[in-house]
């Protein structure tokens, strides 16, 4: 399995007044292709802040981020929106989708931003839609389908682009038992096909479609979880 994404003592701080937060101690991670990796840790423990360093968002105060072996540290701004647009899938917790356009429309976006011509979009789409059993609903409105149905929408755009890294904030977080299943499953089926997909949550019912756990809490990124952790959840 290809290493897809690492950090290499990357930390993040941020200024308030004369205050330095520290969002990330310096950390040292691998993901790895064909692997489903879980992000663990309570409100402000910092796993959004270390999503927001493998998705390209902010850049690290020390250490290195590497996304398909390309050093994120020294790339431009063009460079990164190429990168993300190219490399990059995201699956957010309030699904995002364009609420004018149907499913099929929704999942052709981003195709049509990187100047694919629409009927080519639109097959890319289809396939990416029936990847997680959507092909019926792909004339729906978001607001005609469910939260679980919006979720796997969610998820056909982030895989149309055929991204090697997928990346997930809290994508169950709304979404009662049965649909969490159904799209754990979507995800880990992704990550069987060789994507590294990478979830955000606080959610516990997921453990077990995890390859890989890593818990974070205080800014403190480990694989091992921490007492509070263990106290809160276990």
């Amino acid at each position: 399995m290809e290493i897809v994404a690492s950090l290499i003592e990357a930390s993040k701080q941020y200024k308030a007044g004369d205050t330095v937060i520290t969002a990330l101690q310096p950390s040292t991670l691998e993901f790895r292709s064909s692997e489903l990796t879980l992000i663990i840790g309570p409100s402000g423990s910092g796993k959004t802040t270390l999503l927001s360093l493998l998705g390209c968002v902010i850049f690290p105060n020390t250490g290195k981020v590497f996304v398909k072996e390309m050093l994120v540290n020294d790339l431009n701004d063009n460079q990164l929106a190429r990168l993300r647009l190219e490399n990059i899938g995201f699956v957010f917790q309030g699904f995002n989708l364009l609420a004018p356009l149907n499913a099929l429309e929704n999942v052709m976006q981003p195709l049509i931003l990187r100047g694919i011509d629409r009927k080519r979009a639109g097959e890319r789409a289809l396939s990416a839609l029936d990847k997680v059993n959507m092909v019926p609903r792909i004339k729906n409105l978001p607001k005609e389908l469910s939260g679980g149905e919006q979720q796997r929408v969610a998820i056909a755009r982030a895989l149309v682009g055929d991204p090697s890294l997928i990346l997930c904030d809290e994508p169950t977080a709304s979404l009662d038992y049965k649909s969490v299943g159904i799209v754990m499953e979507e995800l880990k089926m992704l990550s069987i096909t060789g994507k590294s997909v990478i979830v955000v949550t606080h959610d516990q019912r997921l453990k077990p479609f995890a390859d890989k756990i890593i818990y974070v809490s205080n800014g403190v990124a480990s694989d091992k979880p921490g007492d509070e952790e263990i106290f809160h959840y276990q």
